[in-house]
């Protein structure tokens, strides 16, 4: 029987300045990444989300469900699967 997971896909917003792209997450506020282009910011934008909501679950927070905006790019994670996460501390 194949395993079911639970992911999370949390959409983004990027930002185009000068010297590059920022990308911000309206759902998870305290997750931002830059890089040179939007496919840098996009490749680096898992680990900064995983780290971020680490520590909302060390803080005893839940974690916030994604919200659904048509046309944004989204980044997932299977990490927080209840059945599957442990804590990294």
């Amino acid at each position: 029987m194949a395993e079911r997971m639970k992911i999370r896909t949390y959409p983004a917003h990027l930002t185009a300045y000068e010297r590059g792209v920022l990308l911000r997450f309206p759902d998870v506020p305290e997750a931002v990444a830059c890089g040179c282009s939007e496919q840098e910011v996009l490749d680096s934008a898992r680990p900064v989300l995983e780290a971020v909501l680490d520590g909302y679950v060390s803080q005893g927070r839940a974690l916030p469900e994604p919200s659904q905006i048509e046309g944004a790019p989204v980044v997932a994670t299977d990490r927080f699967d209840p059945e599957k996460w442990r804590p990294i501390f």
